[in-house]
Formats: structure tokens, sequence, C-alpha cells
């Protein structure tokens, strides 16, 4: 048969821990948690049975207020090692707090880094020696006192006789009684200065004595001496030491001690009371105390009493907790009795309930549902599952029979504790879902967040009372994250489909019913809170459209294709017509949702009006371009002819046509580079001081040298402004050309100045056709013409636009105010100065 040759460490220590005449223990962890105590050290404790897995505070709770963890904790975190003698040590032993000496040794044990891994603490129970020791030496001090006294007797009895021998010669030799008498009297002084000593002493050692001690002089008992227990039991200070002690005392008075005290005085008889009761005052109130106490005449040289010792102990605590035994013992007896009357019916009970609990337990433990019971107002683990061990991370073994905080202490600042106190006390159910809940990961101490639906009903035994709370706890933690994941993606999407102003729909494949956004309602002129069915949205849809979109969407319902179109729409109550793209996709159902055709529609208009305005741009630029280059180079073919006779009359006529072409054409030019500088934030302003007046005379040459038109001037001569003049009087002449332009037929423009506090405000009034109220939003877009179909007037729609952005680079407001038939009036305002 196979035998190693060599044992394995733990059955080393085993045996050599086992083995030790004094008491060892092992100890891992900071919390300081029992791994091994040998017999000796269980009996040192005074525990019986293994205590092995608990912590030395757990094990010990007597030594919660003594020094020993910390004195641990301090070896485990320094890896120095501690060793000491006779150290005191308070541990319950019988049942009783008892008070022990021990020489001890804590020794870290580290591993091969030096890192600390185990404590090995040897003890040794040496209070025997130091009770010894503390008796010894008190005897000792006995003794020495007991021989000074009997050195002083000796030296009073050899002083006596002397005395005696000189008083027989003091008849005779009378000088030399004076002599004798002066050196008595010094060594009198002496003797006396001894037994004061000594007195003192001994007065020393009785105040602290543990009983109470206390010395009355003379039949009014007066109290001459008190010690520290005497003082403690009559609930006084020394202030009472020279009174009469029914005056300092006087919660004496009607009781029979003084009494008795007169007895002691008169018979100089000791009298010894056991047990007796007296009240005093104790911290403020009259109680109940028990002493045992003598009271011992003292008496002078002649033998007459002239005072009285007590010494008496405090045996309150004895008495009382001996009467509470003695109650207590009679209502066992009759508890006894009563027990042993339902004895066999309890044990016919406690077999059908143990076979409940059995089922009941086997029932709880195949559930996949975790669940736990928990028992008493305390919350004792009683019951617990496979399923919820598992979603603990904790074994049977260490949950099982402990209070479900001291499992898991993080519990106890959260909502779950007062839920079990509320359910076991007053019977309610409590039911809640997805609760979140914080447990520490038991290996790293981390945070582990998790989130259950929980329900908490109350269990009864037979008469109906409350002994636990029955929990069922299911882990949502995935659904609540996949939920929140869902839901923050849907949160994004919906912040995305809002900042983009899109409307989105729904439509059901099976019914084809239709749900719409409320911006969807608003894109189509309906109001968001009114339907908007099918139907009604296709019929929204242009003529032109109509056809083409419900083709589109029936087969893409049918084929579970996509869409993306563009198409026009009718408001539905406000009649405009707009622009829209449509997008969609067919989602195939599953067991949980239904088929459905869902997708989204942005209003386009703008950005098909802006498409439209750059073709118009393009044909009117082209058209504009076309007709001055045409006649420019008429113009040069006609000239070549010439070019041998430049003195010919048609020379200067084809040259002023060249020019004027050429002129036209710079014209538009520069409008396109003034767009390009605006666009580009270029357009630079060169500031300065000038008569808006004055400026306004001056400008518009090229019209007043016509002679056609008549420039009416009106407003205040001296109003000064800082501006970009060149840049004002470029707008002044738009407007004023805009007057030529579309009021042909009328003689006059009206210029006005109207100065506005800090601010003046310039308008150019034609008496026109006037402007239709629906374009007027639109007149100083880019490329935007009153009439944009690039026929009835020239030029590339750009004026207006460089001249409002002109007035607002300078801090100003720009508009036009019109009339059908009344003709237009295009105004703008400037601040007086630069801002």
């Amino acid at each position: 048969m196979y035998r190693p040759t060599r044992l394995e460490n733990t059955n080393l220590l085993n045996i050599l821990c086992h083995q030790a005449e004094y008491p060892v223990a092992v100890y891992t962890g900071e919390e300081i948690r029992i791994e091994l105590a040998n017999p000796a050290m269980l009996a040192a404790w005074g525990k019986s049975g293994s205590l092995v897995g608990l912590t030395l505070s757990e094990a010990l709770p007597e030594i919660s207020n003594q020094p020993f963890v910390s004195m641990l904790q301090e070896v485990w975190n320094t890896g120095v090692d501690n060793i000491g003698k006779a150290i005191p040590a308070e541990l319950v032993v019988d049942g009783k707090l008892q008070l022990y000496y021990f020489d001890y040794s804590y020794i870290a044990v580290k591993d091969g880094e030096g890192v600390v891994y185990a404590i090995y603490h040897t003890a040794k129970d040496v209070t025997r020696e130091i009770l010894d020791q503390q008796e010894l030496q008190a005897a000792r001090e006995r003794e020495d006192l007991l021989a000074r006294e009997q050195v002083l007797n000796e030296e009073l009895a050899a002083a006596n006789e002397e005395l005696q021998a000189t008083n027989e010669e003091l008849h005779t030799i009378q000088e030399s009684l004076n002599v004798l008498n002066q050196e008595l009297e010094i060594r009198v002084a002496k003797r006396t200065e001894a037994l004061s000593h000594s007195e003192s002493r001994l007065r020393y050692l009785l105040s602290d004595a543990p009983i109470a001690i206390a010395v009355f002089r003379g039949r009014e008992l007066i109290i001459e001496s008190a010690n520290k227990k005497a003082f403690e039991a009559w609930g006084k200070s020394e202030d009472i030491i020279g009174l009469p002690l029914y005056i300092a005392v006087p919660e004496l008075v009607g009781q029979n001690f003084l009494q008795i005290l007169d007895n002691v005085y008169s018979s100089g008889k000791a009298y010894y009371g056991n047990e007796v009761k007296a009240f005093l005052r104790q911290q403020g109130k009259i109680e109940e105390v028990y002493f045992n106490f003598v009271y011992q005449p003292l008496k002078d040289e002649a033998g007459q009493v002239n005072g009285i010792m007590l010494t008496a102990s405090i045996v309150t605590e004895q008495v009382v907790s001996r009467n509470k035994i003695q109650l207590l013992n009679e209502e066992l007896l009759a508890i006894n009795e009563e027990l042993n009357k339902s004895q066999e019916l309890l044990l016919a009970s406690n077999l059908d309930l143990k076979a409940s609990e059995n089922r009941l337990t086997d029932i709880l433990s195949n559930l996949h549902a975790p669940v736990v019971v928990l028992s008493g107002p305390n919350h004792i683990i009683s019951t617990v599952n496979q399923a919820l061990l598992k979603f603990w991370n904790r074994t049977k073994e260490e949950v099982l029979n402990r209070p479900m905080l001291e499992v898991f202490p993080e519990l106890k600042k959260q909502v779950f504790p007062a839920l079990w106190k509320e359910v076991f006390e007053k019977g309610s159910m409590l039911q809640k879902r997805e609760q979140k809940v914080v447990f520490k990961n038991k290996v790293t101490g981390e945070d582990r967040v998790v989130y259950v639906d929980y329900f908490y009903q109350p269990m009864k035994d037979l008469n109906g009372r409350i002994i636990a709370v029955l929990a069922t706890v299911l882990d949502v933690t995935e659904k609540v994250r996949s939920r929140k994941i869902v839901e923050e993606a849907e949160a994004k999407l919906r912040l995305a489909i809002e900042s983009s102003e899109l409307g989105t729909w729904f439509i059901d494949a099976e019914s084809n019913v239709l749900t719409a956004s409320e911006r969807l309602k608003e894109i189509f002129g309906f109001y968001s809170d009114e339907e908007m069915p099918m139907e009604a949205a296709l019929e929204q849809i242009t003529p032109e459209f109509r056809e083409t979109v419900t083709r589109e969407l029936h087969e893409a319902l049918t084929t579970g294709g996509n869409i993306d179109m563009e198409y026009s729409i009718k408001g539905y109550r406000d009649g405009n017509i707009r622009w829209v793209r449509s997008t969609g996709k067919l989602y195939h159902g599953d067991i949980f949702t239904k088929a459905n055709f869902s997708g989204t529609v942005q209003d386009i208009t703008q950005k098909k009006l802006e498409e439209q305005r750059k073709d118009d741009f393009l044909s009117i630029a082209s058209h504009e371009l076309k007709t001055p280059i045409t006649t420019l180079k008429g113009s040069l073919q006609l000239l070549n002819r010439y070019r041998d006779n430049m003195l010919h009359p048609m020379v200067i006529r084809l040259v002023d046509q060249a020019n004027a072409s050429v002129t036209k054409i710079t014209g538009l030019i520069d409008d396109l580079l003034n767009t390009t500088r605006t666009n580009e934030g270029q357009l630079h302003l060169n500031y300065k001081s000038f008569n808006l007046y004055e400026m306004l005379e001056t400008c518009c040459s090229h019209i007043r040298m016509r002679e056609k038109y008549r420039l009416i001037l009106q407003g205040s001569k001296d109003i000064f402004i800082e501006a970009d003049e060149a840049r004002i009087d470029q707008v002044v002449v738009n407007f004023v050309n805009n007057a030529v332009k579309y009021a042909p037929n009328q003689r006059e423009i009206h210029l006005t100045i109207e100065e506005l506090g800090n601010r003046v405000r310039v308008s150019v009034k034609d008496f026109g056709p006037g402007i239709p109220a629906d374009k007027i939003p639109y007149l100083f877009d880019r490329y935007y013409r009153a009439d944009y179909s690039g026929v009835q007037y020239s030029g590339l729609g750009l004026g207006l636009y460089i001249s409002s952005e002109i007035i607002k680079k300078h801090h100003g407001e720009i508009g036009v105010n019109s009339e059908l038939g009344a003709g237009s009036t295009f105004w703008f305002t400037l601040p007086l100065h630069k801002v």
C-alpha cells in the first residue's frame, strides 16, 4: 500500500496546533477570520464547537471594546510580530464575564514575497500566576505593616519600662528626671511621627479598598473618615466628613440602621447584617440597595466604646439576580407543566409541520424563479433555492441561517429592509418591477448594479401570525439595459426627426390604415389634432403625381420594395402648393409585431424654389448677357468695315453703341461680383461722415440726364450719418432703377428723409402698378424677380438682394410697402453713428 513520505502543509498545521500544549489559533484577512483553533484555545475562550469561518469579533463579542482585534489588524497590515506578557482579557466563561491574564504572541506568516497571508496566535494562561503574585504582594505589604507595628509596640513597651524606672527614681533624682523627660519627649515625638505615618499609610490602603469602610466617633456618630466605596454607597461626597450620620445621610432616618448603631455603641457588641435592604439616594433618586455589613465597636485603652467602624459590601446585583432567578424558576415550573401537557400534541404537529416544510423546501428548491424565505424581524435566511443562490453568486453555506443584512450589508441604505419590515409587520404584499439594487462583488468589493422584479408576501403560521417574508426575485437587468438602449436610440431618432422637421407615417400592411405624425399633418395642411386617413392624404397630392404615387405605394406594399419619390401636394386647409420628398420601406412582422410600411416625408418646397430660381437665373443671365454681347459684336463687325475710313459718321454711332453694350455687360458682371463677395463675407465698408441730403441730390445722375423722370427730394438738409457713402448710393440707385423699370409710365419718383431718434429712414416711392402681396416676402431673395419668367423685364434679380446685404452690414433694416394700383415704397433705415 502506498503511503506518502511527506505530510501536506495543512496536515502539519493541524497536527502541530491540536497537539500543542498551549492555546493556538490561525487567522486570515484584515477582518481577522478564524481559520483554525485548537481545543486549548477554545477552552481559553470558554467556547465549545468549531468557530472556523467566523471573525474573531463574531466569535467573541465581549472583546469588541478590548484591543485584541486592532492589534491583530496591525500585524496583518504591517507584517510586524506582536509578542507580550500578562495582557489582561475579559472573556465570557461558564456564562460569566471573567478577567484572565495571558502571555501571547501574534506571528505574521508571510509568503516568498514577504506578503502576510496568515497570523499565528499562541497564548499561555498566566492568570493563576498573576493573581498569586498580586496576593503575595498584598500579603507582603500586610506582613511589612504588621512588622512595623510590632517594632513600634516593642519600642513603646521599652519606653514604658524606662518611664516606670524613671518614675521610681523621680523622688531621688529630680535633675536626672528633667533630662530624662527631655529625652523621653524627643523619643515620643519620633515614635508618634512613625505611628502617624503608619496610620496614614493604612488610611491610604483602605481608601481604595473594594468594600465600604467608615469610622464614626462618639454616640453622635460623627463621620470621622470614610473611603471611596462608602461615599459611593451613600451617594455623597467628602463634604460630609465631620457631620453626624443622620445629618450627612438623612435617608437613614426612619430606617433601623441608626438604632442598631446606638445599640452597638451601648452594648459594645458587633452587629452583622446579611443582604439587608436600605433605601439610599443613588444618582439623584432613592433606590433599594442591599448590603452585607459589620458594625464593629472601637474602644479606648480603658475598654470604653468611643466609636464604631463600618465595613460593608454592596450585594444588590446578587440579590436582585437571585430574586429574578427564583421568580423565573417559578414561572418555568408553570411553563413546564403547560409544556408537558402540550408536548404530545406538539410532537404530532411537528411531524406534520416537518413534512410540510420538507415539501415546501423541495418545491422552492426546484423552482426556476429565485425564491428566499426571510424569517423573523431580523430577516434570517431560512430557505433559499438554487436559482437565487446563482443570482447572488453565493453558496448555501454562506447565506443559510444568517440575517440578510449580515450577508449583504450593502442593502442597509437601500429601500429593501424597509419593505421587508412593512410586509412582516403589516402583512401587506408588495410588488415592483425593474427596481434598481446594488450588490458588492464578494471578491473585489466593487458595486454590481442589477435590476429586479420582486414580489414580497407574508408567511403565516397556523394561528395566523406572520413568521416570515416570502420573496420572489427575478433578474431583469438585461431586459432593462436593452430597453434603455432602444429608448436612447428612439430618443436620438426622434431628436433627429424633429431637428430635420421630418413628418413620419406608418401604414398597417394588412388594414392599410395610415397613422401620421403631427408634422406630417402640418405639411399636408391638416390640424395636428384631426384625423388624416389614407384617402385624404392621397387626395392632397396634385393630379399630375397622384396616380404615380398611388401605384408606387401599392407595388411597395405588395412586393416589399422601397419608395423614394418627389411630388407636389396642395394643403388641405391653406391650399398652398408644397413640394415633398417621401421615403418608405416595408417591415415584415414577426410573432410580436405586425407587418408595416413606414417612412418619412420632408418639405422640400424651398429647395425646389431655389432650383427653379437658379434655372431662371441661368436663363436670365444667358439672355441678359446675350443681348449686349450680340449688339457689341455687331457694332465691332460694322466698325471693321469702316476701319479704313474712321471719319465716317457711322463710326461715332457704332462706338457709342459698343460702349453702351460694354457698360451693360460691366453692370451685370458687377452684380455677380457683389453677390459673390456678399456670400463669402467679403463685402467691406468704408465708413465716413457725410450729409445724407447732399448725397441724394447728386445720386442717380444717369436718370436725371435723361430728363424723362423727376426725382423729388424731401426731408431735412442737415442730417449727417456715418456710413459707406458709395454703398448707400448704390442702394438708392437700385431703388430708383427699380422704380423706373417697373413704373415706366410715371414721371415722378419721391425720395424722402425721416429722422427717427438715433436712426434715419430713406424712402423711394414710385406710382406704378404695385407688387402682389404674395411676392413681397421674396423680393430681397437672391435671383428673385417680381416677374421671374425672364420675358418682361431685364436684370439678374440680384440688385435688391445686394441692397439688403449692404443695409444689414450697416446694422440697419430694409423693406417695402406696396399696394396694387397705388405704387410701391422701398425704404431702409440706418443708425446715425457707426455701430
